[in-house]
């Protein structure tokens, strides 16, 4: 990308743990993530998160599940990374997979048919999704009430480290920790799902 990238409250969406996320100002089908907390190489989530998704695009991973990754771009905040904006088929941008539970949006038969398909392509493709919180995910009306769930965050690991590493190079260990956080989640979705019920 050629031009500076001028970021203002006007474009901004949400602030992550480490990262702000804007609308990108001049191309209405992407996102831009800026980190707003330094803490370095080991702590660096956009470092981290290009690295890995640059692993899975040269493994020929399909990103039907992913936001992909477009690279970095200068802007008035500091260095960026560029993502796929998740919207749905009426412009909107989509909605978290937390959000849609609390609020009572999807229905428990569709949740499930849509978590299915998650595993199913997480496990397939041998993709690790660490921080598994609820809010990491987008769910994508791509027609009207047909839905897919879209990771947007958390992949790869926590911080650049041997563990990190470990994962891009060995098939079994990297297994063996999505099953792990697999569990995590599913324990997450049955969380908010009680009190979606409690609050009902």
């Amino acid at each position: 990308m050629d031009k500076r990238i001028i970021l203002t409250d006007k474009y901004f969406i949400a602030r992550g743990g480490e990262r702000d996320c804007y609308l990108h100002p001049f191309d209405s089908t992407k996102v831009v993530k800026v980190l707003y907390k330094t803490y370095g190489t080991n702590r660096d989530q956009n470092e981290l998160e290009y690295m890995y998704l640059n692993f899975l695009e040269k493994s020929q991973v399909p990103f039907t599940h992913i936001a992909k990754c477009f690279g970095y771009a200068d802007t008035n905040l500091g260095k960026a990374l560029v993502f796929d904006k998740v919207f749905n088929y009426t412009g909107e941008i989509s909605t978290s997979f937390r959000d849609m539970i609390m609020q009572g949006l999807l229905d428990y038969k569709m949740q499930d048919v849509l978590v299915k398909e998650l595993k199913e392509y997480l496990f397939k493709n041998n993709i690790l999704f660490v921080d598994c919180g609820l809010h990491n995910i987008l769910v994508q009306e791509y027609e009207h009430k047909k839905y897919r769930l879209i990771v947007i965050d958390g992949l790869g690991g926590r911080r650049i480290g041997w563990r990190f590493y470990l994962y891009l190079k060995s098939k079994l260990f990297t297994k063996y920790k999505i099953k792990k956080q697999w569990y995590k989640f599913i324990d997450n979705v049955n969380l908010k799902r009680m009190q979606h019920l409690n609050n009902g």
